[in-house]
């Protein structure tokens, strides 16, 4: 059993700083003493047994908790596009006020607005024992909201803590809509362990598109966990750009509790030397004529990892069931590895599921095609790589997004 004493330190440091209710204080040391009861997940509690994450939250059992007096954040890193912005420096929040009429967005002080008990995922234990700072993003009902939402979560090069964890909440109210693009921005090679958990409420009708991008992550550990609950007629469209990132694992959890809800799910990974990006989803289909997708394409350089964990679990009542589920792996190196577990598990009679999972290397073919043309083989490869990769962007419903996600991965969207 590893020794968490350190971690335990921090802890009791940690609650007797914060200024909270009783009730808070009460969930997060029986969040905590869950978190210690079992500790960190080992090889043998992880469904992928070969997982780097049990292998990756070793390296900080002796965390170092602590604020941050970075107060600013570099102009130039902002996007270019008309947007509300929540920034993240070194794990503090900064808000900017709002001036839309129906769009709140304030700190999540609310922590326990969902959340009635502990769970059994250590790690997500652990988040929530420790998380302090968050937002909460609220529409209200009937309501568009035109200007995304940009979150920028900047490490600084004067941070010296070396853990971060946040808890945010997003509610879209009946018919509204509203679009929320979240980045990582490193400026520093310091190891940190980022943990994360945001729950997601979509009321009858309404629609959320949420973007995700991590990349040029070389030396942390990274932990999403993400819950989201559909009503009636709502839509999620959720994506995730993943490129030269060190080590993250990604879990979502999607409930279609109303009929006619729709959840798709996708993502690409770009990964390079001995990178490592898990994904660990599952969309649980609880009422009659829901529909889902995921859809996950990877590309593995040198001695990089991938992994897929996707689950479509259809209750007995949900009749009418519409699940697709694919994952495909390009392997671009004999040390790269990709790992696919596909799940179907189904208790209804009048359903259409699929699933699917394949890798393999670029097809020679098409090289000595594209090179008969008069392009040279490192860059007909490029091309075949991009392409394959696009294919996940091009299905996204947003264009500005789309326009952006083209441009980070090199690709022209006009060959799509």
């Amino acid at each position: 059993m590893e020794n968490y004493e350190n971690i335990k330190v921090n802890f009791d440091s940690f609650i007797q700083s914060l200024k909270s209710n009783a009730d808070d204080i009460e969930f997060r040391k029986k969040s905590f003493n869950h978190f210690l009861t079992n500790g960190f997940p080992k090889a043998k509690d992880e469904e992928w047994k070969y997982s780097p994450l049990t292998k990756d939250l070793n390296k900080f059992l002796s965390v170092e908790f602590g604020k941050s007096t970075e107060q600013n954040f570099p102009e130039e890193l902002k996007e270019n596009y008309d947007h509300y912005p929540i920034i993240f420096i070194d794990g503090n929040l900064q808000l900017e006020n709002v001036q839309e009429n129906g769009l709140k967005i304030v700190k999540n002080e609310k922590f326990l607005k969902s959340v009635k008990k502990e769970g059994t995922n250590p790690v997500l234990n652990f988040t929530n024992a420790f998380a302090d700072e968050g937002y909460l993003i609220e529409v209200e009902p009937n309501t568009i909201i035109s200007k995304p939402i940009v979150v920028y979560n900047f490490y600084s090069k004067n941070f010296s803590s070396n853990f971060v964890s946040a808890k945010n909440f997003i509610l879209i109210n009946e018919s509204s809509e509203i679009t929320i693009f979240e980045k990582n921005i490193y400026n520093s090679d310091q190891e940190y362990l980022i943990t994360s958990n945001t729950e997601v409420f979509l009321a009858k009708n309404s629609k959320l598109k949420k973007y995700n991008v991590n990349e040029e992550n070389k030396h942390s550990t990274i932990f999403n966990f993400t819950k989201a609950n559909l009503d009636e007629g709502s839509e999620l469209e959720h994506f995730t750009f993943s490129k030269n990132i060190n080590s993250c694992r990604d879990e979502t959890i999607v409930n279609l509790n109303g009929k006619n809800s729709f959840a798709s799910v996708s993502g690409i990974q770009s990964l390079l030397d001995n990178n490592n990006h898990e994904i660990k989803l599952i969309i649980n289909h609880n009422e009659e004529f829901t529909e889902s997708s995921q859809f996950i394409k990877s590309a593995l350089h040198d001695s990089s990892t991938a992994a897929f964990q996707g689950k479509i679990f259809v209750d007995s009542q949900a009749q009418k069931t519409d699940g697709y589920q694919l994952s495909r792996a390009l392997l671009l190196s004999d040390k790269a590895r990709f790992f696919s577990k596909p799940e179907l598990e189904i208790y209804a009679d009048d359903v259409k599921c699929s699933h699917g999972s394949s890798s393999g290397s670029i097809d020679n073919e098409s090289i000595f095609y594209l090179r008969s043309r008069g392009i040279d083989e490192t860059d007909a490869k490029e091309m075949m790589i991009k392409g394959f990769l696009a294919e996940v962007i091009d299905k996204l419903k947003d264009d500005r997004f789309k326009k952006i996600f083209f441009s980070k991965l090199g690709h022209d969207s006009e060959n799509v």
